[in-house]
């Protein structure tokens, strides 16, 4: 064994100068030091959540259910409806583990929120054979709504504006899609279209000028750049 006379460690190595402070090491009479061995934990058996399983097996059995009437319907009524309950109980699980039980940020939680929101209202629009009012209304304002609610959060919690400056940067970017739709006539409504657009657009000014430095960490992390 060797010792730091500086630091006053003892080291088990074949360097001749300290790890710590770079000081010569000195040779000691102290012989090895065993640490106790500590018991392995034992992992334990998962318990199963009898409500997860409840859940799971009726959530199949309505999908099964429903593809199921919607075949054999068909022919009386050629419309196709049985993916809404699909996108329904998708969704239903999806607000049960990524945002009641999820461990992961409020932000994340939002913009999964607005995903999983546009998703599901689209697809009701879609399969019920409406008039675009998910594009054209809800998912502007899905938008919109989560946007102003990272941005509140990221006044509030000013100290951690590292933890809620990437969702803010998502959020917009998703803000700026159906302005994106309706320059390419997917869309029909302009205006919430442009609401969503301006307030992505004023965010994002906003960050580059007021959080700029936090903003480019941020990027660094995330990219590795």
């Amino acid at each position: 064994m060797k010792k730091c006379l500086k630091c006053n460690v003892y080291f088990l190595t074949e360097r001749k100068s300290c790890p710590l402070c770079n000081e010569i090491l000195e040779e000691t009479d102290q012989n090895e030091i065993e640490y106790p061995v500590y018991p392995k934990p034992i992992k334990r058996p998962r318990k199963e959540n009898r409500f997860v399983q409840v859940l799971s097996f009726f959530s199949v059995l309505f999908i099964l259910a429903a593809g199921l009437v919607n075949i054999f319907t068909y022919s009386a009524n050629p419309h196709i409806w049985s993916p809404i309950v699909l996108l329904s109980i998708v969704y239903l699980w999806i607000l049960l583990r990524a945002t009641l039980r999820g461990k992961g940020h409020v932000p994340m939680r939002l913009i999964v929120q607005m995903l999983a929101l546009s998703v599901l209202n689209y697809g009701i629009d879609y399969f019920s054979e409406s008039t675009g009012w998910s594009i054209n209304y809800v998912i502007p304002f899905l938008s919109m709504a989560a946007l102003i609610a990272i941005i509140a959060m990221l006044v509030i919690n000013s100290v951690q504006i590292g933890h809620y400056v990437m969702y803010a940067v998502a959020a917009s970017v998703f803000g700026f899609i159906p302005f994106i739709l309706w320059a390419f006539h997917v869309v029909d409504v302009l205006w919430p279209s442009l609401a969503a657009a301006s307030l992505s657009f004023v965010t994002l000014l906003g960050m580059i000028v007021f959080v700029r430095k936090d903003l480019k960490e941020e990027f660094k992390k995330k990219f590795h750049i």
